[in-house]
C-alpha cells in the first residue's frame, strides 16, 4: 500500500501517513467492511487525491507569493524518474494507470475504485499511456 501511495502522491512521507491513516480508517470500521482489501485500496487512493490536491493548492499559493516577492521558492520535492514521468499526468490518468499497472486491477475494478465508467477508464489509461510514449520520444 506504501508502494502504491508513493506512485500516487510521490512523497515517501506522505505515503506513508497515508496508509497509517488508511489502516486506522479501516480497522475503525472492520464491523461493516465486507472486504477489507479492496476498503483499504479505495482509502488509499482516495485519501492520496486529497493529500495531491492539498499539496497543489498549497504550491499555487507559494508560487503566487513567489511571484509577488522575487523569492526563489522550491516547490518540486526531488522525485524519482518514475515520478517525474508519472507526474506529466493528470491525477486521473496517474491513478488510473497506477492502479491497471501496479495493482493489476481489471478496467471494472479500477473504474469502481475511481467512481467511473469503465469508457472512462479505458480512454484515462490510452491517453496516459500515449502521453508517456511521446515524451520518452521526446
Amino acid at each position: 500500500m506504501v508502494r502504491l501511495a508513493f506512485l500516487l502522491t510521490g512523497s515517501q512521507s506522505i505515503s506513508e501517513e497515508v496508509v497509517h491513516d488508511a489502516f486506522i480508517i479501516v480497522f475503525e470500521r472492520r464491523q461493516q467492511v465486507q472486504q477489507p482489501g479492496a476498503y483499504l485500496r479505495q482509502t488509499v487512493v482516495n485519501l492520496c487525491r486529497t493529500k495531491v490536491r492539498r499539496r497543489n493548492t498549497e504550491q499555487r499559493k507559494l508560487a503566487i507569493v513567489a511571484s509577488t516577492s522575487d523569492a526563489a521558492i522550491q516547490l518540486e520535492p526531488e522525485l524519482d524518474e518514475t515520478w517525474q514521468r508519472l507526474g506529466t499526468l493528470s491525477a486521473k490518468q496517474r491513478t488510473a494507470l497506477v492502479l491497471r499497472f501496479y495493482e493489476d486491477l481489471t478496467v471494472d475494478g479500477i473504474a469502481e475504485a475511481m467512481g467511473e465508467r469503465p469508457g472512462t477508464i479505458k480512454s484515462l489509461i490510452h491517453r496516459g499511456l500515449k502521453k508517456l510514449r511521446e515524451e520518452e520520444q521526446s
